[in-house]
């Protein structure tokens, strides 16, 4: 994939990023969908970021912008600050959780947990989906409510049932500190992620920006690495989508709260 993709990813997401946060300076102005928006945007310019830079701090700034716009939506939403659809916000979106555990900013991803939605959206979102974001806050969670955790994995094993769920081997990985099954888990989603990858390219909706950036760094992938480093199991491999480059050392300066209103 060329590069010239990143670029004019890099520029549109610029672009709109700039007219979301003029939105949002407008008193009563605010949506979901512009917290929303600039969330993913942080998320691509990130990546951008990443893959023609090489810049580290640069990502993790970033993916913490991404999370912090991501618990700026939910806070307004919790004090009802403006009118919202149902899926709105949906604990089955990652985009600005995971970014935020990527980057390192475990306090911004427990922030993002707590006020997530605990329950299934019925009819908005598959449960699979659901399970598994809600296993990523359970896990995340600080202290860690160890029976809800061993609630979600019996009724996450239940809704699989004879079914496949990749991301279910992983997430026991991690619930049984299984370092060397972990690492295999781990394979066989990045194999299922590039199998996605493969297929939507022949899609009438191909978007070859999406490909070219976050089509080449999996988030969520690297906010599973994340979770196994706090387990203490920091050795595993290099994975293709998880370059070790996207894998933000400890201790790499993160931006103040509020930072993500100013691109």
């Amino acid at each position: 994939m060329s590069h010239d993709y990143v670029d004019v990813a890099r520029y549109n997401q610029t672009l709109v990023l700039g007219s979301v946060l003029q939105s949002l300076s407008q008193p009563g102005a605010a949506r979901a969908e512009h917290f929303l928006t600039a969330a993913v945007c942080y998320r691509v310019l990130g990546v951008c970021v990443l893959l023609q830079e090489a810049n580290v701090e640069g990502f993790a700034a970033h993916l913490a912008k991404a999370g912090q716009a991501r618990l700026s939506l939910l806070e307004h939403a919790s004090r009802a600050q403006f009118p919202r659809a149902p899926e709105d916000i949906l604990a089955s979106d990652n985009v600005g959780f995971s970014d935020a555990l990527a980057a390192g900013d475990l306090k911004l991803a427990r922030a993002i947990a707590l006020l997530s939605p605990q329950l299934h959206a019925t009819g908005l979102e598959y449960e699979e989906d659901f399970l598994f974001s809600r296993f990523l806050h359970l896990w995340a969670g600080e202290p860690r409510n160890e029976k809800d955790v061993r609630l979600l994995m019996e009724r996450w094993e239940q809704v699989v049932d004879t079914g496949a769920d990749l991301r279910l081997d992983v997430c026991q990985s991690l619930y049984t500190r299984n370092a060397g099954r972990l690492a295999d888990s781990i394979q066989a989603l990045i194999e299922e992620r590039k199998h996605e990858l493969h297929a939507y390219r022949k899609q009438l909706d191909f978007d070859p920006e999406v490909a070219a950036t976050t089509g080449k760094i999996y988030i969520d992938g690297l906010a599973l690495l994340r979770l196994a480093e706090v387990e203490g199991m920091s050795s595993l491999p290099a994975y293709e989508l998880l370059p070790t480059l996207a894998r933000v050392p400890h201790g790499t300066p993160l931006p103040k709260e509020g930072s993500w209103r100013t691109a």
